[in-house]
């Protein structure tokens, strides 16, 4: 029902246009804003920086806008350019096609999901924090690590297949030089990480939370090394969309300012994704207050989705 409140679009590629917004006013006086801001050339933290400024600039206090950063340059392809790493699985250029057959034990690709708002207590978050080995391992990983678990036994996957979990890193701070906070532009990079779900599943979160080190310890080099890769390649030709039915792709929002968007009447109540897009996409933001909560958004398939949240705060709770 989300989506009925972002303005719809035929294609994303080439010429589409690079914002749309819906502003939908209901009968009890809420009011809900869609916004669809094109990948090419804003990442999710831009995108705060721009609603952010919007709403300070709407609500008369201007003062308290941040001028976004303009220069690409740093950002520019080498020359000529040098591609250090296999960026092949995350930028694939062909999609999974939906004829494939099923991994071992796994979940046939499909484009039908069913999805939930999972919310998850600053307390909840601590303990799986704990059990994953704290402090050496952030609340991000140790969400994402239970959340891998929770997917690989609600989609009965065999023990023998392997899951690959995909994710987004902010660079700005990790290029050399660092990029300014304020930078508006695209500056996340596509990573992943695999594992056998009979590993996951066996062992502690924390095996699980270690695995997703592999993909978020990247740094300046790497980045380099997929902006050279995205030189050379037909931008054209990335999917879209489609994941196998092993796999999952986590996008954070935690941290940002998400719930900053006061136009003046006061901070939103909800923040959400409107579209999913297909099953085993994932998002994670913080919830409003200071208590640390955090807010699970998962799609999977139809079928299966009633299972991981069972299993999603069973595990939690055997924590407490």
């Amino acid at each position: 029902m989300r989506d009925m409140f972002v303005p719809p679009y035929d294609n994303a590629g080439a010429g589409a246009p690079l914002l749309m917004l819906q502003v939908t006013f209901f009968r009890c006086g809420g009011v809900a804003l869609g916004t669809a801001m094109h990948h090419f050339v804003i990442d999710g933290r831009s995108a705060f920086h721009f609603i952010q400024t919007w709403a300070s600039i709407a609500r008369g206090d201007a003062s308290a806008t941040v001028a976004p950063s303009l220069d690409r340059t740093p950002l520019c392809a080498r020359s000529p350019p040098a591609v250090h790493f296999d960026h092949s699985r995350e930028y694939r250029l062909t999609a999974p096609a939906s004829t494939d057959p099923p991994a071992a034990g796994g979940v046939k690709p499909s484009s039908e999901y069913a999805s939930a708002i999972l919310r998850v207590t600053g307390a909840q978050a601590a303990a799986l924090r704990a059990r994953a080995g704290a402090p050496r391992v952030s609340t991000f990983r140790a969400l994402v690590a239970h959340v891998w678990r929770c997917a690989c036994a609600a989609r009965s996957l065999a023990p023998d297949a392997e899951s690959r979990l995909y994710t987004m890193i902010d660079m700005r701070a990790r290029l050399s030089p660092p990029l300014p906070d304020a930078y508006f532009g695209n500056a996340v990079v596509r990573t992943s990480v695999s594992a056998r779900v009979g590993d996951l599943l066996s062992g502690p979160l924390g095996f699980a939370a270690r695995r997703l080190r592999a993909a978020t310890g990247q740094g300046d080099e790497y980045a380099r090394s997929v902006v050279d890769y995205l030189e050379t390649a037909d931008m054209g030709a990335l999917p879209s969309s489609g994941l196998p039915g092993t796999d999952l792709r986590v996008i954070s929002w935690m941290g940002m300012p998400s719930h900053d968007a006061d136009f003046g009447w006061g901070e939103p109540a909800l923040l959400a994704p409107a579209l999913m897009f297909y099953p085993g996409f994932v998002y994670l933001m913080s919830c409003p207050g200071k208590g640390g909560d955090v807010a699970v958004a998962v799609s999977l398939e139809p079928d299966r989705l009633a299972r991981f949240r069972e299993l999603f705060f069973e595990e939690m709770a055997a924590m407490e």
